[in-house]
């Protein structure tokens, strides 16, 4: 994990953080549209709503999960560059907030992420932070 404001152990996230889904073959950054107003820096910090498929998540690419029953087949090319088949990754998620935020940190009036932040999918993934996106681009 790079450097970065940390609470406790963990990074405060903002906007173009990594995530994955442990049943994903892909790894994408968090979006965040409309900034709520706080930042790291000169980046906007994400809080526990910013979990909308489409306009904060895009899917992990192709989904290995055992209860993904698409009759679809779709074909990518991996992070290493191999050409890759499966189900698409379409995430259904568990609730209306990631887990595990920051109570004590209000961004707009709901808790602040962290890297130790996650989400559920349906089909039985864990959506995590590969980064906090502080230092990317």
């Amino acid at each position: 994990m790079e450097g970065g404001v940390v609470v406790d152990k963990y990074y405060y996230v903002v906007r173009g953080a990594e995530i994955f889904c442990d049943c994903g073959s892909h790894v994408r950054k968090l979006n965040l549209p409309v900034s709520h107003g706080s930042f790291v820096g000169d980046k906007p910090m994400m809080h526990e709503r910013d979990c909308k498929v489409e306009e904060n998540i895009s899917s992990f690419g192709i989904c290995y999960s055992e209860k993904n029953q698409s009759g679809e087949t779709i074909y990518l090319i991996s992070m290493d560059n191999q050409q890759i088949q499966g189900k698409p990754c379409c995430p259904e998620l568990l609730g209306d907030t990631w887990t595990k935020t920051k109570s004590k940190v209000k961004v707009d009036g709901e808790s602040a992420l962290t890297t130790d932040s996650e989400l559920y999918c349906k089909l039985g993934g864990i959506i995590k932070f590969a980064s906090n996106g502080q230092q990317s681009e």
